[in-house]
């Protein structure tokens, strides 16, 4: 209607109003694909998995509580930390899309606002509580957008192969079927020099579950395992990749393992990665939390471990999308 208006005076401005408006709609398309995610997007399907009303992840689930013994019960202290992660990650994205300077300073500045050493090192992790206690795991990194094969979608499939993957001094073993533990076939998936990197695991199917348990081996002092359920998916119209603790009571897991690796080290764990596009560049944020009855020890330790395994990813992903150098 514009348009045709604007013709009856001087056809080549309306030619110029056409025009704006195709790309006044392509911008309004291209905000709406980068929009801020409310955090109940993110809450929603969290407390779905977390309640066994996910039929991909099932009923086996072990989600982080938070540390409030004032709630009535577990099951309000495990929606505590998913409002928690939801918060957090609605917050982060939001400031990223929404920078109206540097993206990548104004996402530093709202990780900032809930772990400063997140922001300065790119990862961190934290603890609170002593029995019982929380562990608190966050990254943040940016991907350039170099080329057409470089989306949200493809930067959350390399996370989930890089998560899927033993890392040097770790063994992991994958379940067939991750409802049915005992029956299932495991693989044996050991750590090399090359088994996160050249020799990778396939990226996680789309909408399918898998079930890890991720163990090392130290020393004198035995395995360190966890049991948990991965699934990619979106959440609130964003590619993630989701990760729920699978409980491991006795008798529960598959009769190939007789020792320590049939026992998770935590009692609850909830975690997320998700990927956000905006300004040619891909925000890949991960906010993960375990909880436990017990203090956690060697804290200094496992905030080393956190960003070791930090720069793995980092590189990771360097290589494998050829994306070069990741900025932060």
């Amino acid at each position: 209607m514009i348009a045709r208006e604007l013709y009856r005076f001087r056809p080549e401005r309306a030619r110029g109003a056409v025009v704006a408006l195709v790309l006044l709609l392509l911008g309004s398309a291209s905000a709406a694909v980068a929009a801020p995610v409310p955090a109940e997007q993110i809450a929603t399907p969290l407390t779905a998995i977390a309640e066994g009303h996910d039929t991909a992840f099932g009923t086996a689930v072990a989600p982080a509580q938070s540390l409030d013994l004032a709630r009535s019960s577990g099951d309000e202290r495990i929606r505590a930390i998913i409002g928690r992660i939801a918060q957090e990650v609605s917050a982060v994205t939001s400031a990223f899309v929404t920078a109206s300077g540097d993206p990548i300073a104004a996402t530093k500045a709202a990780v900032a606002q809930f772990s400063p050493e997140t922001a300065k090192d790119g990862a961190s992790r934290s603890f609170e509580g002593s029995a019982p206690s929380l562990s608190i795991m966050r990254q943040v990194l940016f991907v350039p957008k170099k080329s057409a094969a470089i989306s949200p979608s493809a930067v959350i499939a390399a996370v989930s192969q890089f998560e899927h993957s033993p890392k040097t001094d770790d063994n992991y073993y994958e379940y067939s079927d991750p409802q049915n533990l005992k029956a299932a076939r495991v693989s044996d998936l050991p750590g090399s020099e090359s088994s996160w990197l050249a020799g990778a695991q396939p990226p996680m199917t789309a909408g399918k579950t898998y079930a890890l348990k991720k163990c090392r081996h130290i020393v004198i002092l035995g395995w360190y395992c966890n049991t948990s359920l991965y699934s990619v998916r979106e959440l609130g119209g964003i590619p993630a990749l989701v990760t729920f603790l699978r409980p491991m009571p006795d008798g529960a897991d598959n009769p190939m393992f007789t020792d320590d690796r049939a026992k998770n080290i935590v009692d609850g764990y909830t975690a997320l990665y998700v990927a956000v596009e905006a300004k040619d560049l891909i925000l890949v944020y991960n906010l993960g939390i375990q909880s436990k009855a017990g203090s956690a020890s060697q804290q200094s330790r496992l905030n080393d471990g956190q960003k070791a395994e930090y720069r793995q990813l980092l590189r990771y992903l360097e290589t494998k999308l050829g994306a070069g150098k990741l900025p932060f």
